[in-house]
């Protein structure tokens, strides 16, 4: 069992994924912005981190960002509704080891979290 933390300033979205993830029999902390996320990884120390990109105060790559400067290595995957070729090749440069377009289902998040979890 790991323990995953989930940045989404959708409460409806975090739910949902939290929800999903405590389905695959982990644990889950949830974030709603990169600023909290930021608190969450340094209280929490989770597994994984499942981030969204468009979120206020912290959006995901300012997340990703502040992450690398701290030299957190927290596999993480990204999920939004449109991920642009250049902003996917961003992530990927800042460390994000995975990428899910939303809408997603269960069995893409579940393939991205064990993949993020490979070697835990």
């Amino acid at each position: 069992m790991a323990k995953v933390l989930v940045v989404d300033d959708s409460n409806f979205q975090r739910k949902w994924l939290t929800k999903s993830i405590k389905k695959m029999g982990h644990d889950t902390v949830e974030a709603v912005d990169g600023c909290d996320g930021l608190e969450k990884i340094e209280a929490e120390q989770p597994d994984c981190i499942i981030t969204d990109l468009l979120m206020p105060n912290m959006n995901g790559i300012e997340l990703l960002e502040q992450m690398r400067k701290n030299d957190c290595q927290i596999p993480t995957v990204v999920v939004t509704a449109d991920i642009q070729k250049d902003t996917k090749t961003q992530c990927q440069e800042l460390g994000a080891k995975g990428f899910l377009n939303k809408p997603f289902k269960h069995e893409q998040l579940e393939r991205a979290v064990n993949i993020c979890l490979q070697g835990k």
